[in-house]
């Protein structure tokens, strides 16, 4: 008769002290490709999640206020690459009162990642203002402008070889701060025509894809030792 209560499929040791441990097999991880849904479905699911972004539970008076002033930044981003993405303006005034609320002195002594998305979020802002409403676009230009100038600074050659600061006074230089640095950069180019930014761009990926933080699976892992390993 097999006792369900104890375990089963399992090798039970007993260490010096008298105490019990279990050799437990490594489950098998398999990533799934996810469910094929409709465009219709999609589009809805995107209408859903927006409209329960921006509700006033969320979104009062211009900003998230559960948020921090990063993840702000990113949610606003996601707002208005819904709007790229739908052709739905409706949300655009919710952005730009966002852009008014957006505690940019505070924001300025945040470390260069977080910089570099209001970067990007703006980027993304003037993209679409270009298309619907011109008078926003040298506003959102101006501020991506202003947050790029601050984070220039934490490119640093004098160990490494290369890469972003995490932030001003950090000798850490992590693969997030890189990655967004590259990807403002090219951004910024695209926006300005400016060689330097292309140039920052293309330095950048050199030395990250050789700094040792991508693995050969492609896995990224996040920041470098006094060593540079």
């Amino acid at each position: 008769m097999v006792d369900h209560c104890k375990p089963q499929n399992f090798l039970v040791k007993f260490l010096a002290n008298g105490r019990s441990t279990l050799d437990v097999v490594p489950l098998h991880r398999e990533l799934l490709p996810p469910p094929e849904s409709s465009r219709a479905v999609q589009h809805t699911r995107l209408q859903t999640m927006i409209q329960t972004l921006q509700q006033p539970t969320y979104f009062v008076s211009g900003s998230y206020p559960a948020a921090i002033q990063w993840t702000s930044t990113a949610l606003a981003t996601i707002l208005i690459d819904y709007s790229h993405l739908t052709g739905d303006n409706r949300y655009f005034s919710d952005f730009v009162a966002f852009y008014h609320k957006q505690p940019v002195l505070s924001l300025t002594c945040q470390k260069n990642d977080d910089k570099l998305w209001v970067v990007l979020t703006y980027l993304q802002g003037a993209a679409y203002a270009a298309i619907h409403d011109k008078k926003w676009v040298r506003p959102f230009l101006k501020r991506a402008k202003i947050f790029y100038k601050q984070a220039r600074s934490g490119w640093d050659n004098s160990t490494c070889g290369g890469g972003m600061f995490w932030g001003q006074g950090s000798k850490y230089k992590n693969a997030v701060t890189t990655e967004l640095w590259i990807t403002a950069s090219m951004g910024m180019y695209e926006a300005f025509k400016k060689e330097s930014m292309l140039q920052a761009a293309i330095r950048g990926w050199v030395w990250f894809r050789m700094s040792g933080m991508i693995n050969a699976e492609g896995l990224v892992n996040d920041g470098l030792d006094g060593n540079c390993k």
